[in-house]
């Protein structure tokens, strides 16, 4: 027993003082540079929003990880080179608005660092930002009003985002599917042509799909009065077909093995995500569009997400 006592405080001292014997310096090195330290931040969502979901990714083959690694790398700079890490949004009014980008690129600005001359800020800006030589991150985005994703279906604008190099490219698109007769066949074809095109022209992209948040929809009555063809307003009502072009996203990504942020179930789903909104006064009147608060919070809570899947990785 006293013999194996003595070996056991030998081999202990041993191991505190030549640690090298068992691990060479590199592997010290990289265990110090690769440990990426968690993000903290306070959630965002309104307290009286009911019915929410958590706000996570859906990523289950862990297609973000590259990604990620590189804001690691942002966050953990191992050499005085420059790092440039771009994220290219694309989407519909909702990112026209240059509301909704620009609250995203804020929040990861402040962790990861500013590589962009100015800001997106105003529906005149820009949309796309020129880097100002510092490592960090970099948000462009490109939105179209009115837009589906057949709209993004061109070679100039796949050409514009492959110069771009983006390490992320988030798609936010749906709203615009939903109105008028659905289909989600259609829908989902539609998205395998865009994915195509998109995995052609930058094939080492990360790619991140979002729902679109929920949306109404004016029900008109036309009438013929003095032989003039007039509308009159007669309702307003959810539009039930974001559901379902939520639904169709969701699936498309799972069966594409990429990741997508399901905003319209994490705010509330069909039974509480259009009157959350609403009863927050995030809406503009259509209804459809949101004012500058709402794009921001919806910012804020996909910077959120992204967060929880950094810290998670």
């Amino acid at each position: 027993m006293r013999i194996k006592i003595t070996f056991f405080f030998l081999l202990t001292g041993f191991l505190w003082t030549c640690p090298e014997s068992l691990f060479s310096q590199q592997d010290f090195e990289n265990t110090g540079n690769n440990t990426s330290r968690p993000v903290s931040f306070e959630t965002v969502m309104p307290s009286a929003f009911r019915g929410v979901k958590p706000n996570v990714i859906q990523d289950a083959t862990h297609s973000l990880s590259s990604f990620f690694e590189k804001l690691s790398i942002l966050q953990n700079p191992v050499d005085t080179g420059t790092t440039v890490v771009s994220i290219v949004h694309i989407g519909d009014s909702h990112v026209r608005s240059h509301e909704f980008t620009p609250a995203l690129s804020s929040r990861l600005n402040e962790v990861f660092g500013n590589a962009a001359v100015g800001t997106n800020e105003g529906y005149r800006s820009e949309g796309i930002l020129e880097e100002n030589g510092s490592s960090g991150i970099i948000c462009h985005c490109i939105g179209i009003n009115g837009a589906t994703g057949q709209n993004f279906l061109d070679e100039n604008y796949m050409t514009q985002i492959q110069q771009l190099h983006p390490d992320l490219i988030i798609i936010s698109l749906g709203t615009n599917e939903s109105f008028g007769l659905y289909n989600s066949a259609t829908h989902y074809d539609m998205m395998e042509n865009l994915f195509s095109m998109i995995r052609n022209y930058c094939p080492d992209a990360s790619i991140l799909y979002t729902t679109p948040p929920g949306a109404y929809k004016m029900i008109y009555r036309r009438y013929v009065r003095h032989k003039r063809v007039y509308r009159r307003l007669i309702r307003v009502e959810e539009n039930r077909n974001v559901e379902k072009a939520a639904a169709t996203i969701v699936q498309f990504a799972a069966n594409h093995h990429v990741a997508c942020w399901d905003l319209f179930n994490i705010a509330g789903g069909e039974k509480y995500a259009c009157k959350n909104w609403l009863s927050g006064n995030y809406f503009q009147r259509d209804r459809v569009h949101f004012v500058s608060a709402g794009y921001a919070l919806q910012g804020n809570l996909l910077y959120e997400a992204i967060m929880n899947g950094y810290n998670e990785k």
